[in-house]
């Protein structure tokens, strides 16, 4: 059983209401309890955040036929390569702790420019650094995360908070990689 139909059926809400909670069609989120689709990154922020994280980002990411799959773990190799729709994920996830209760959610593009930039970052820094895994993730986040959230929040989290923020994101995408394989 799906984790989120689990946590609907223990607190006996139905997809409906939840929907209505999270912003979202029902359709979208049965095609999400049955597997065949993952949530785009501000949906699966509000899932997580309106269980209050009985449901997981890592319970929301599912391939196209339900089945749990597991990509090359990020920072195994100098060559490794970031998974962006975890990745994005993640900062969507940050970005809203981040910024004011009543901001708006950041611009998918926005999401998926950053995405793009941390990835081209975590590459990047492979010949020059001698962080690896979630050390170099983390190191990759902080400056493209700050740089968002110039463009974005209002105001602007000190530092301190995105470094936070950075290390959380990195928690967060690595906390993903618990799938155990099921296909073969």
């Amino acid at each position: 059983m799906h984790p989120l139909k689990k946590y609907l059926s223990d607190l006996q809400e139905s997809v409906a209401d939840f929907s209505a909670r999270v912003g979202a069609s029902r359709q979208t989120l049965y095609r999400i309890i049955n597997g065949r689709q993952s949530p785009k990154p501000a949906l699966a922020r509000r899932i997580v955040e309106a269980t209050g994280g009985a449901v997981s980002l890592n319970d929301l990411l599912v391939s196209g036929d339900g089945q749990a799959t597991i990509l090359p773990m990020p920072g195994g190799g100098r060559d490794a390569e970031l998974d962006n729709h975890r990745l994005k994920l993640a900062l969507a996830i940050v970005f809203n702790h981040l910024t004011a209760q009543d901001a708006p959610d950041p611009p998918d593009r926005s999401i998926v420019i950053a995405a793009e930039a941390v990835s081209n970052t975590f590459a990047a820094l492979s010949p020059v650094t001698t962080r690896q895994g979630q050390a170099r993730l983390t190191q990759a986040l902080r400056p493209v995360l700050e740089e968002i959230l110039r463009e974005c929040a209002d105001p602007v989290p000190p530092p301190r908070a995105i470094d936070r923020g950075a290390q959380l994101a990195t928690e967060l995408y690595y906390q993903s990689w618990g799938f155990v394989e099921r296909r073969k």
